[in-house]
């Protein structure tokens, strides 16, 4: 084999890897995802157009503030504008709640979203 051959093939073979590695399999609907920047579990299930519900979940290490964090920048995320608005389920965290109640387990953070397309 010559060494323009021999070049082809590695140009060849490192195209189809990354090729393979671009492909995005799309999440099914509500299933449980995981976002590695930030270290966050959710479920995120579209219930109608323009409207989703987004439950953002908790765990022992996870400070509250993170998780409404994620959910205002996820929330933008999937409106893709400002205007959004955000009807907060459960899981909201008082100021007392780690002083009162040390051992609580908190819920998870749950909203629905309603995009600006979608707002009457």
């Amino acid at each position: 084999m010559d060494i323009n051959t021999m070049k082809n093939i590695i140009l060849l073979s490192s195209l189809i890897l990354l090729s393979a590695c671009s492909t995005q399999k799309e999440t099914p609907n509500g299933a449980s995802q995981w976002d590695f920047d930030h270290q966050i579990q959710f479920k995120q299930t579209d219930l109608e157009n323009g409207k989703h519900h987004l439950q953002v979940i908790a765990k022992q290490n996870t400070e509250f503030s993170k998780l409404a964090t994620f959910l205002m920048r996820r929330s933008l995320r999937i409106c893709k504008s400002y205007g959004f608005k955000i009807e907060v389920l459960e899981g909201v965290e008082r100021f007392d709640d780690k002083l009162s109640f040390p051992n609580m387990i908190m819920p998870s953070l749950s909203a629905n979203i309603e995009c600006p397309a979608a707002i009457k």
